[in-house]
């Protein structure tokens, strides 16, 4: 476990720099938080079809957001764990700031 935390933290900066573009962290932002609001009506409604939008509406936007603005593809494919670990990471980063910073 510890070691898995050391290489989470030597990934994270790596990750926070593949995710730099203004614009790409929006949509990042934006298709997490579509999600979660996906998640909670699939399970308030109990519709899957709630959670299948939220999982398209979730992948689409980053992926518009790498392949337009960052300029780079995802690291998906090569740190799948560490990429979810990552995006809640930027997800809370990014609320702090909108929400938390003065």
């Amino acid at each position: 476990m510890i070691k898995l935390t050391k290489k989470f933290r030597t990934f994270l900066p790596f990750y926070f720099e593949a995710h730099s573009d203004k614009t790409n962290k929006l949509l990042h932002f934006i298709g997490a938080t579509l999600f979660f609001i996906c998640l909670g009506l699939s399970i308030a409604t109990l519709n899957i079809i709630y959670f299948i939008c939220g999982i398209f509406i979730g992948y689409i936007l980053p992926h518009i957001g790498h392949k337009h603005y960052q300029g780079n593809s995802s690291l998906r494919n090569s740190h799948p764990v560490f990429c979810v670990l990552g995006a809640f990471a930027l997800y809370l980063k990014i609320w702090k700031t909108l929400f938390f910073s003065k």
